[in-house]
């Protein structure tokens, strides 16, 4: 993702990896709506899209496979133009990357290479990449070094990093099925106590069934395939599927100590370890790239100084610690075992299901938290109180020319956005231009849903009326979007030569189109 992400901005990226192919079984299996938005922002939602599988019902199961609670997927709202959640075969999910690393001539891959040493210096990094079945060693030289290199990182240790945090005592079963139907469709906590764990159709021909094993179980005897066959009989016919894949493996909850040593950067799974409940694994890895990619191209085309890659830590650290602190939470509530606490749980959320405000909380699933970046390359650096700097901003549809609509990112571009509320004066929208130049960024002025007609050019229709619930709960006239479309700032009509100011010196136009030279796949 990061390969795809800096390829749209132009940056010559070598991408070294040890295999000689792609994995062939699905390790990550879900993403939320935000990561699905980032995988639109690398113009790829079009080739995965018929891969993605969205998450129709989510159950909650006791041992006698009796519903506890539920929530319908299909009516939930979709604040950023995406399924909530959906999932995916890691296999197709990887093609579809590599294709569109294809498309650009300044991003490479080698294939059956590992990173042996490097060093830093004032300028970039001498990096020894060897190839794994020759021995033969080469030399690149490089600004910048990012290590994507998994939970055992090598880069990590080579650069005397740790990850801190805890482990669980209990292992899972992850349990991969091909099916030749397409049902049951569904998705499944299991609430024990004898069965804890979660099933999901990842595909149309697939499943995945993650069971937590006892603490004294033979992690051999319980990966034979009959035994898996036991485990899956309640929910799904054996002699039905063909099992792919059987892999046991560890919740963690770690951290790594620092995400910058000068030159080098940490990403994904390389800094950060979270267990799997709320399917955020992937989406943070995601999200590092998209926070880390954008900053990388300005200060290598000169729009902005290195200074800004310091934020990197500063705004994924506290995201990822806050995920990682929920997905604990709900590991703790779901995964708890024994009788007693089982049942008692158990009874608990049938209670808070038909309660009004409880039953809300669990049908519209807001077990998983919104979070927003507290800290970094917002406006005063730190985050106010419920203030918009720092948030996700949605992405409804809207409409561009009379009678056709289309996802807000699509419409807006790559870079650094300025949008005005519907009904701002012309002379807002003209100081809003004038900031927008000053960044060399696009202003868009939004109009109100009720409006007649075909939008003149840099407005388009908030047909959704999301935009505008926006600006007036906030009571804001301007905001500024990053390139990952987090808030940097917002203004009303006074407020704005302050945060002209804010921006000013440290994001420049750029130098030259970012533009990448593209490439057909293939």
């Amino acid at each position: 993702m990061a390969a795809n992400l800096l390829g749209l901005q132009g940056v010559r990226t070598l991408i070294v990896e040890k295999e000689l192919s792609a994995h062939s079984q699905s390790r990550a299996i879900s993403l939320d709506d935000e990561a699905q938005r980032i995988f639109q922002s690398v113009g790829l939602e079009g080739e995965l899209g018929p891969g993605f599988h969205p998450c129709k019902t989510l159950r909650y199961l006791d041992d006698r496979l009796r519903v506890l609670a539920e929530v319908d997927f299909t009516k939930l709202d979709r604040p950023y133009g995406h399924d909530v959640a959906t999932f995916f075969q890691q296999p197709r999910m990887e093609a579809m990357l590599r294709k569109g690393m294809a498309r650009f001539e300044h991003v490479e891959l080698w294939q059956g290479h590992e990173v042996e040493s490097f060093v830093q210096d004032g300028e970039g990094l001498t990096v020894r990449v060897r190839e794994v079945a020759s021995e033969r060693v080469l030399t690149v030289r490089a600004r910048y070094l990012l290590a994507c290199d998994g939970a055992h990182s090598p880069i990590r240790r080579k650069l005397g990093l740790k990850l801190e945090g805890t482990t669980g005592l209990e292992h899972a079963l992850a349990i991969t099925v091909s099916t030749s139907s397409p049902e049951p469709d569904y998705t499944s906590y299991l609430c024990g106590p004898k069965r804890r764990g979660f099933i999901a159709r990842t595909a149309r021909d697939e499943m995945r069934f993650d069971i937590i094993v006892d603490p004294d179980a033979d992690l051999e005897a319980v990966r034979q395939p009959d035994h898996v066959r036991t485990l899956i009989a309640p929910y799904i016919d054996p002699s039905t599927v063909k099992i792919r894949s059987i892999n046991v493996h560890s919740y963690h909850s770690r951290l790594v100590d620092r995400w910058r040593v000068g030159r080098a950067f940490l990403m994904g799974d390389a800094a950060h370890l979270m267990p799997p409940f709320l399917g955020q694994g992937l989406c943070a890895g995601f999200r590092d790239a998209a926070n880390l990619s954008w900053k990388l191209a300005r200060v290598l085309d000169g729009s902005a100084d290195d200074s800004l890659l310091d934020t990197y830590e500063q705004e994924r650290r506290g995201h990822v610690a806050e995920v990682i602190k929920s997905s604990d939470a709900m590991g703790r509530v779901m995964m708890s075992g024994g009788q007693v606490l089982s049942r008692v749980r158990n009874a608990l959320i049938q209670i808070l299901y038909r309660l009004p405000v409880t039953g809300e909380f669990i049908r519209q699933f807001k077990v998983k938290p919104v979070f927003a970046l507290e800290q970094g390359f917002l406006l005063g650096a730190r985050r106010g109180k419920a203030a918009p700097e720092g948030t996700y901003f949605p992405q409804p549809r809207v409409e561009v020319l009379e009678g056709q609509r289309a996802l807000m990112d699509h419409v807006l571009g790559e870079g650094f956005v300025v949008l005005t509320r519907p009904g701002a004066s012309q002379d807002l929208q003209r100081e809003a231009r004038a900031l927008a130049a000053e960044l060399g960024a696009r202003a868009w002025t939004v109009l109100s849903g009720e409006r007649i007609g075909e939008p003149p050019p840099e407005a388009f229709v908030d047909t959704e009326g999301r935009l505008g619930a926006w600006f007036a709960h906030h009571g804001k006239d301007v905001v500024v979007l990053r390139p990952d479309r987090y808030v940097y700032g917002t203004a009303t009509g006074p407020e704005l030569e302050g945060l002209r100011r804010s921006l000013r010196g440290r994001i420049r136009p750029r130098a030259h189109t970012a533009a990448a030279v593209v490439r057909r796949a293939g």
